[in-house]
């Protein structure tokens, strides 16, 4: 899904997400970088170059479980098998490398900070975010990218259902709230297509105005608000 009607539709569990093999085309990006970049990077680099992003060289927090693992795993097989690894192929599995390839490409000196967790990554990502808005960024750009796990990774955590990337442009204001509750209630299990810790349930609740908070992390101390609209205030 590419268009803004599909992802609506897909907020109010419309439709489902389907997996898929389709590759992000990144036609903005030169051709010599864009080819450095697998399935997930792709998606990712794609949704950085989107005109309704229009970034300009905000700081960039870039959020993802594992990234480009596949990378990795070549690697390891690689070395063990025959002793050497790519440098190219090494180069991009590190953890900042899809980020690094973007400003590359833009030739843009704009801060990066690339972050990885197995169960908070959304409020890993968000405190992130507003720790840059507090030392003085007027504007912070927030990524979120996810594939699938393959052998022999996915008997042993949960999956993502397909490979996704999305783009918050998180700015001061009166819209969502991060709230921290000393006493949490257990969260409410609710029958869901998504895995527990699915960074597409962020995406979910910032489409579907109609939940008013989202809970973070398992113990739902933390969790997002949204905010009753101010009169004028868009």
């Amino acid at each position: 899904m590419t268009d803004a009607g599909a992802w609506q539709a897909w907020a109010r569990e419309e439709t489902s997400l389907a997996a898929g093999e389709e590759t992000a085309p990144v036609k903005a990006m030169p051709p010599l970088l864009r080819r450095r970049a697998h399935p997930l990077g792709r998606a990712a680099l794609e949704v950085l170059y989107a005109p309704t992003l229009g970034y300009a060289d905000q700081p960039l927090v870039f959020c993802s479980r594992h990234g480009e693992i596949s990378r990795s795993l070549a690697i390891q097989q690689m070395l063990a098998a025959e002793g050497s690894v790519s440098p190219q192929e090494f180069s991009m599995s590190v953890h900042n490398a899809i980020p690094g390839l973007f400003l590359i490409a833009r030739q843009s000196r704009a801060p990066v900070i690339a972050l990885a967790s197995e169960n908070r990554l959304a409020l890993s990502g968000m405190t992130e975010a507003l720790s840059q808005l507090a030392d003085g960024a007027s504007s912070v750009i927030l990524v979120f990218c996810e594939a699938p796990l393959s052998e022999p990774f996915s008997p042993f955590i949960d999956n993502e259902p397909t490979c996704f990337a999305f783009a918050l442009e998180v700015t001061a204001g009166k819209d969502f709230r991060l709230v921290h509750d000393e006493a949490p209630r257990l969260r409410e299990k609710k029958p869901s297509a998504l895995p527990v810790n699915s960074l597409l349930s962020l995406l979910r609740f910032v489409l579907d105005e109609t939940q008013s908070a989202l809970p973070l992390t398992e113990a739902a101390d933390w969790r997002l608000q949204h905010l009753a609209p101010e009169v004028g205030h868009a």
